[in-house]
């Protein structure tokens, strides 16, 4: 507009203007006390979470290696346990291996569980069975389920048929006998299972000393691979935090 000064009546005002009375100041650039943008905020925010996953990652991995150099011939081994009946029988839960398997699809190849008659000399009889056919033999027999290996969270079923001998009376997936300690090794398979411990003989009154060990050929490489991921994890966390970190001191 002719004859008006400049920085008036144009909606902007130059630099060094003075504000005219009645009109709002023009916005200047948004504050960021000490250096910190929104950038860098969020930068060290997204490295503090990756530094937390990278000892997450680092610790299993540890963890997998540990365990990896605690195998005994090729077995991750469990303590020894003693577990006692006065019924026919000591049978475990049912394990239940579908879709995959869960993680035991994924890091177990071969069971191996060695058991021992607490009598020296008794001869003693462990097996591995589809859960439905060992139900049918044991229905109505006294026996002792353990909840788990090791845990002594048992319960008493008791019944008054006299099972027949274990070894021809089911369809075992896998099955050792005789004196001494007996070695049952199974090759881990979808289905439904029971672990059974009984006298050869069927008769009552079982007592013995048992561990279980899981073959697990996949450790060391899932060990390597969290490992190798978590320090991949690590280096990315620490640029996101020294990088934003060292911006921010530079610019005060």
């Amino acid at each position: 507009m002719a004859g008006l000064p400049r920085g008036v009546g144009s909606g902007v005002a130059e630099p060094g203007s003075p504000v005219v009375p009645g009109r709002p100041a023009p916005p200047g650039p948004a504050a960021t006390p000490g250096g910190w943008t929104v950038g860098r905020i969020v930068a060290l925010a997204a490295g503090s979470v990756l530094s937390v996953l990278c000892l997450v990652l680092l610790s299993v991995g540890g963890i997998l290696t540990w365990a990896d150099q605690q195998q005994q011939g090729g077995y991750l081994t469990t303590g020894t346990a003693r577990y006692s009946t006065g019924g026919y029988a000591l049978a475990g839960n049912p394990i239940h291996l579908h879709d995959g398997w869960g993680w035991l699809g994924r890091f177990a190849d071969e069971i191996r569980i060695r058991v021992t008659a607490t009598r020296p000399g008794r001869p003693v009889f462990v097996a591995v069975g589809p859960a439905a056919g060992v139900s049918r033999y044991l229905a109505g027999v006294s026996y002792t389920a353990v909840s788990a290996f090791g845990d002594q969270d048992v319960r008493q079923h008791l019944g008054p048929v006299v099972p027949a001998p274990p070894s021809p009376a089911v369809d075992w997936a896998g099955q050792a006998q005789g004196t001494g300690t007996q070695v049952l090794r199974w090759t881990v398979r979808s289905g439904d299972w029971v672990v059974v411990v009984m006298n050869p003989d069927g008769s009552p009154g079982v007592t013995v000393r048992a561990d279980l060990g899981v073959s697990s050929p996949a450790l060391p490489w899932m060990a390597g691979e969290l490992l190798a991921a978590g320090i991949m994890v690590g280096l990315l966390a620490a640029v996101l935090i020294v990088i934003p970190v060292r911006l921010a001191a530079d610019a005060r």
